[in-house]
């Protein structure tokens, strides 16, 4: 709807009260305000009342409206529980798809049923939902229960389905009906992570709604915190932090003039102290004066699409610290107010107004690594050169070719050693194909470093790549497709350089969080042809990929971008000592068997990787990927002093057998 203002003259004693051009000028900036609120203030210097009211979207009220009383909440647990993750929270390549709430560590909790429905499907993994509940309600809306203890009177059936099959991973369809209000399920640990429940509404099998719209309870006492703000043109970036920003200032790269430039704000959320589990948030939205710019709700999510997460949330080095960068999808232009108001799940609000300023005072210098070796590193989803490394003695120079471009980058960049976007770099070094990097052990880290970057550069228009490269004698190809077209008309960048930590060297690629539809890496390395293995960057674990071409060339297909590393890993997976503990069966505590499974690079695929037997006679059992052990029921085990076979298939095939002497309870 268009914006319409009235103006009335003001009366004082029968004459309009006009000021001088000189006291309008006092306040009154043409250059430094835009038309709409020039015109304001000249009218309200000449003593007009200007209305303001935008007829279409307001901002921010100062007060709350008044709200209609809620109806009962449905609590899972019957009582409060605090939220640990959120709906639409980062999770690398996708969006979480519920909310967590805490247990407090404990497993076991009763789960009650939120509606009249039936249990519908059952499913037990080692990994992922762990043991998962879909229960669909008359309303035809199915709720998830993940990372289950016990199923509660229905862990009988799957125990039937787990020795009828001999498979430790099963799923079953009992279709059994419950009442609102009926104990479901009991919260647990399996799968991944410390206890706690996982909830999901699904309304079909690709869409999935925030619980919150169906009067689902979520305690979070804390509102949503702005931790910093990234405004950039091309390949011009500035940072401001939260104490800047809460001081009314953001930093611009550019001029106060009309140049468009592109928003993105660091937010995270807390449901309570201490805060040790940054979430997500449901709903942002910004203003420029008293017009709506932008405005993002989380509550739905599409299965399908949930690679779009890449272009909202763009990914940092220091992507496991708090907090996301999202994108602010609106035309931004410096010469301007704005209030950015951002929304937690429990409706918690924050606001922050701010302009845009060449300089903030107040301002900190934000990290934007965490845990990163190589001097290049992504930060907002681009490659980035950190030229701070300069005070510690390291040395940098850029290649074209075969030739050395610029000698000493630090020498040319003297007067702004800090972190450059790579693309930055391109632009004052047309041509450039790498960056070579020294130090020795004698300067200020006391780190000895060497190797080259090589860097790529294509245009924001191309939806794939195809890019040959050496690091060394390593060999690399990358064939990159599903590329969508920017609407950012700066040149884009890809890199990739050879690091080193925990004994091991690997390959780095940048940038990462690129969105794309498929990434095949071919890798020929002479002096290691080893299997290739992809590094967690949140865990810094190493994973194998199960799919993986042999011989001179080792090559996968991903739809990312990851580190990655050739390992020769010939050992098999060991055992720990066994030991008695309680766990949720059938709804009540009982004793279980656990047995300690360690590994460094292998683990197993899934439940069915481990067997276990005792005098011939098959076993059901448990793998719980955290803390990594094997559960096995206490009344399926042999007697104490007698043995069972436990037999282990790792990710990468070796196969190891172990007998398990059963000790006193």
């Amino acid at each position: 709807m268009n914006k319409v203002r009235i103006t009335f003259s003001r009366i004082i004693l029968g004459c309009a009260v006009t000021l001088s051009a000189s006291a309008i000028a006092e306040e009154c900036d043409e250059a430094s305000m835009d038309a709409f609120a020039y015109e304001d203030c000249v009218n309200t210097k000449n003593g007009a009342v200007t209305n303001d009211e935008d007829f279409g979207d307001k901002a921010p009220a100062t007060s709350a409206p008044q709200v209609a009383p809620e109806k009962p909440k449905y609590q899972p647990f019957g009582k409060e529980a605090y939220l640990t993750s959120s709906f639409g929270e980062n999770r690398g390549a996708r969006y979480h798809a519920g909310l967590d709430y805490s247990t407090d560590m404990e497993e076991g909790w009763p789960i009650f049923a939120p509606e009249d429905g039936k249990v519908k499907e059952l499913r037990t993994s080692p990994f992922g939902y762990g043991k998962v509940m879909f229960y669909q309600g008359n309303s035809g809306n199915t709720w998830v229960f993940a990372h289950q203890s016990s199923f509660g009177e229905l862990d009988e059936a799957v125990m039937k389905q787990q020795y009828a099959t001999k498979k430790n991973d099963v799923t079953i369809k009992p279709n059994k009906a419950f009442k609102k209000g009926d104990t479901l399920t009991f919260a647990g640990s399996t799968g991944i992570g410390n206890p706690h429940l996982h909830l999901e509404v699904r309304l079909d099998n690709d869409r999935v709604v925030n619980p919150r719209m169906f009067n689902t309870d979520a305690s979070d006492s804390i509102a949503p915190q702005v931790f910093a703000a990234a405004v950039w043109k091309g390949n011009e970036l500035a940072i401001t932090s939260g104490e800047a920003i809460d001081k009314g200032c953001v930093i611009s790269p550019v001029k106060n003039d009309d140049n468009e430039v592109r928003l993105a704000i660091k937010i995270a959320d807390y449901s309570r102290l201490p805060k040790d589990n940054p979430m997500s948030v449901r709903r942002i939205t910004m203003w420029r004066y008293d017009d709506k710019i932008f405005d993002k709700r989380l509550d739905t999510l599409n299965f399908k699409k949930m690679t779009e997460i890449r272009d909202q949330l763009l990914w940092a080095e220091e992507a496991d610290t708090a907090g996301d960068w999202h994108v602010i999808n609106a035309r931004i232009a410096p010469i301007s107010t704005y209030t950015l108001e951002v929304e937690d799940y429990a409706g918690n609000v924050t606001t922050k107004k701010f302009t845009f300023r060449n300089k903030c005072n107040g301002n900190k210098t934000l990290p934007m690594t965490k845990v990163q070796t190589a001097p290049v590193f992504t930060f907002l989803s681009r490659p980035m050169l950190d030229l701070t490394r300069c005070e510690s003695g390291m040395k940098f120079s850029v290649l074209k070719g075969g030739s050395v471009q610029e000698e000493n980058l630090c020498s040319a960049y003297k007067q702004e050693n800090k972190p450059k976007l790579i693309g930055n770099l391109m632009e004052r070094y047309p041509g450039m194909t790498g960056i070579r990097y020294s130090a020795d052990n004698a300067s200020g880290s006391g780190k000895g470093a060497e190797g080259t970057i090589a860097v790529f550069s294509y245009a924001n228009t191309m939806t794939s790549v195809n890019w040959n490269t050496s690091i060394g004698e390593i060999n690399i190809s990358q064939k990159i497709t599903g590329i969508p077209a920017a609407s950012d008309p700066t040149v884009r960048i890809l890199a990739v350089t050879k690091t080193h930590t925990d004994s091991l060297d690997y390959l780095e690629f940048h940038p990462k969080g690129m969105q794309l539809k498929n990434w095949n890496v071919c890798v020929e390395n002479k002096s290691n042809p080893a299997p290739l293995y992809w590094l967690g960057e949140t865990s810094r674990n190493w994973f194998i990929f199960s799919k993986q071409s042999k011989g001179k060339n080792r090559c996968v297909n991903v739809n990312e971008l990851r580190d990655i590393a050739s390992i020769n890993n010939q050992e098999a997976p060991i055992l720990g000592f066994p030991y008695w503990e309680n766990m949720i069966i059938n709804g009540s505590r009982q004793v279980a068997l656990k047995i300690p499974l360690m590994f460094k690079y292998d683990g197993v695929a899934d439940g069915n990787a481990i067997t276990v037997t005792a005098k011939g006679k098959w076993i059901a059992a448990e793998y719980d990927s955290e803390p990594r052990e094997i559960v096995i029921e206490g009344e399926r085990v042999p007697e104490t002093g007698e043995t069972m076979t436990v037999q282990i298939v790792d990710e990468a095939g070796h196969k190891v057998s172990y007998d398990v002497m059963i000790p006193e309870m």
